[in-house]
Parts: structure tokens; C-alpha cells; sequence
């Protein structure tokens, strides 16, 4: 998380929406009705958390929504793109000879989104 983009939602008057994306390994799920749904809440459990760990040093005026969402990361924040006015990917940091190598969802969301977007390098 950095602060530039909380200033700037609380300059404009508009939340930011925080967005973290899950997924349920097919090979995790189970077919017993009592259990079915348990590998997938651990999951969206595990997602929340990593959200609220990621959000702790948002400033406390800060107007902000969570939210998790099953599905692919890159198809998540291309779809959540398409309501937003910018959308904010943070990015591994990946060197080689070539500078800084994005991943597939940054690389899909400069592509593919419905909004502009800023790749933030996490910190080393």
C-alpha cells in the first residue's frame, strides 16, 4: 500500500476499493455435502486476511471498501477495472538485463483494462 493513492482518493472526494482475488484448487475440493464448501472458505479467509494485513497502514479517514472475489487475479482486476477510474497493481520485483519484467497481472491489466493503471514495484 502507499500513501499516494489514499491522497488522492481523499482529495477527490471518491473510496478506494481494495480488491484480492482467490481461488479454490480443484484438487482441494471435496464431493462429501458436509464438507464442500470448506476448502473454498479457507481460502476467501486467507484472502481476507492477507487484505486486512495489506490495508493496516491505510489512514484512518481514508473512505475504503474490502473486497474478495473467487476467480482468477487477472480476470478479477480487469473486470473491477471497468467501474474504476484508475487501478492500482502491485508488481514483484523481477530483474534481468532487460529492467524491470512485469508478471502475467500487471502485464494483463496494462493491456486489458477499462482504465488507466499504475504499477507500483513492491519495495525491496
Amino acid at each position: 500500500m502507499v500513501a499516494l493513492p489514499a491522497h488522492g482518493t481523499r482529495r477527490r472526494g471518491v473510496p478506494l476499493e481494495a480488491v484480492r482475488a482467490w481461488r479454490c484448487p480443484a484438487h482441494e475440493t471435496t464431493d462429501h455435502p458436509l464438507l464442500a464448501d470448506a476448502p473454498a472458505r479457507l481460502h476467501e479467509q486467507n484472502a481476507e486476511e492477507t487484505l486486512t494485513k495489506a490495508l493496516r497502514d491505510a489512514p484512518r479517514d481514508l473512505e475504503l471498501s474490502r473486497r474478495t472475489v473467487e476467480g482468477h487475479s487477472r480476470r478479477v482486476l480487469v473486470d473491477a477495472s471497468h467501474s474504476a477510474d484508475l487501478l492500482i497493481v502491485g508488481a514483484e520485483r523481477r530483474t534481468s538485463p532487460l529492467g524491470l519484467q512485469l508478471g502475467r497481472v500487471a502485464h494483463t491489466a496494462l493491456h486489458h483494462s477499462g482504465c488507466p493503471v499504475a504499477v507500483v514495484p513492491q519495495p525491496t
